[in-house]
């Protein structure tokens, strides 16, 4: 009886043990800087409300950047990432020490060149952060959490500012492991303590064509369709030509390059009308819009452009 006893507490701690061993194997680094191509869509407004839609790709392709070999980081704003047509804005590497550096950069409101992100601080740990002036502010990371996002186990960095005794816990960003800031890869969480209202979002972002974190707090449901702001994107206006406007029956699109698809949002920025174009020109009845401003979105092959229509 003692034996058998004896063998079933054995055989409980060795299921035990082996629990314990294969719940540890199940976190492993995530890289941000990794083999294959990545892309994040991001939602960002500026300081004066207004808004702009961004889709940042890094690839395997090496650059040499100072010395130092970077992935190629291109921002795009078409439904498909396409390198030829894509604007490389610079690189990405990582070291052995989970540290992210940056060098580039034309696109207002990105973060600077230098050490982006350091995946190897934990709790507790402090960095300085340097923005106009060369003015430091001192951050923290007050918690850190594993979660699990598409079957993989990824460190979340709460990032809130160092010595606050009035809001300890307020934070400042969150940093995920493998996928950055989930305000945006290169959105810089130092605007978030200024007074003007910078705000960012993280949509999308996707590995190898591969759906691996989705942000629905906005309630938008899909990766590429900007929301409905009111200033254009990355586009001339001769590009596209749009009349009569204001109209109160039928409005004609005509564009230089083929219109992939079309879609109407209507001013609380919520989708009204959407459909397939595969061609240079389209007509659209308004007879049942109601009267007031619409944004117009076209996604045409050379990019994306928003433009403002009113119902009369």
């Amino acid at each position: 009886m003692k034996k058998h006893v004896y063998n079933l507490l054995l055989e409980l701690l060795l299921t035990l043990l082996l629990s314990i061993n294969l719940n540890a194997q199940e976190y492993t680094y995530i890289p941000l800087v990794k083999p294959g191509v990545q892309i994040w869509t991001d939602d960002y407004w500026e300081c004066a409300a207004n808004y702009h839609f961004r889709r940042f790709a890094l690839t395997d392709e090496d650059t040499l950047i100072e010395n130092e070999t970077y992935k190629k980081l291109y921002f795009f704003t078409d439904n498909v990432f396409n390198s030829s047509t894509a604007e490389c804005i610079g690189g990405l590497r990582e070291n052995e020490q989970k540290q992210v550096f940056f060098k580039g950069g034309n696109i207002s409101g990105i973060l600077h060149s230098g050490l982006i992100y350091n995946f190897s601080l934990s709790v507790g740990d402090t960095f300085s952060h340097y923005f106009y002036f060369d003015f430091p502010q001192i951050f923290e990371i007050k918690s850190i959490d594993t979660i699990d996002y598409a079957g993989a186990m990824r460190k979340r960095f709460n990032i809130g500012l160092y010595g606050d005794t009035i809001l300890p816990y307020y934070s400042v960003g969150k940093l995920i492991e493998g996928i950055g800031n989930t305000q945006g890869l290169m959105y810089d969480i130092y605007y978030n303590l200024t007074l003007c209202g910078y705000g960012g979002m993280n949509r999308c972002y996707e590995h190898n064509g591969v759906l691996l974190y989705h942000n629905y707090s906005q309630g938008i449901e899909d990766c590429f369709t900007p929301l409905a702001g009111l200033n254009d994107i990355k586009t001339n206006d001769n590009d596209v030509l749009i009349y009569p406007n204001p109209t109160s029956k039928e409005l004609t699109i005509e564009s230089n390059d083929i219109i992939n698809s079309i879609e109407i949002y209507n001013f609380l920025g919520q989708k009204v009308y959407q459909t397939k174009v595969n061609n240079k020109n389209k007509s659209i009845n308004l007879n049942s819009f109601t009267k007031g401003l619409y944004i117009i979105g076209i996604n045409r092959e050379k990019g994306y452009i928003k433009k403002k229509i009113v119902k009369d």
